[in-house]
């Protein structure tokens, strides 16, 4: 999923998005959370070593998320296009899969439910 985001590190998120996120050096670190229906709120973590304008995810343990994109400098601070995948423990038996399958479309929707009630729209 591609999200683009006007974001200035270590301020505040945009306005419905629940996002931490801070820049130190060339490392960008960050926790979304969300109100999942199954788990309550889950906190997903991510880091990703910026190189040149270009993000590249630093994978974490389980469950959390992989962040790549784009850095650009914008009038209003830094312009991130953002691209997130979740990561959950592999499932050993079917069910195992079929429950993370089921994580992953909540996430989905609620981060959809999210970008739509920002004040721009993401690309």
């Amino acid at each position: 999923m591609k999200v683009r985001l006007h974001l200035i590190p270590n301020g505040h998120p945009p306005q419905g998005v629940p996002l931490e996120l801070q820049l130190e050096g060339d490392e960008v670190r960050g926790v979304f959370r969300q109100e999942n229906p199954v788990l309550g709120e889950v906190a997903l973590p991510f880091a990703s070593r910026l190189k040149g304008e270009h993000l590249e995810a630093k994978l974490l343990p389980p469950p959390s998320l992989k962040v790549e994109g784009r850095v650009f400098s914008g009038t209003k601070g830094l312009e991130l296009e953002l691209e997130l995948s979740l990561v959950l423990p592999e499932g050993r038996t079917w069910g195992e899969r079929a429950f993370a399958r089921i994580l992953e479309l909540l996430f989905y929707k609620s981060l959809e439910r999210s970008l739509s009630q920002m004040p721009s729209s993401p690309v």
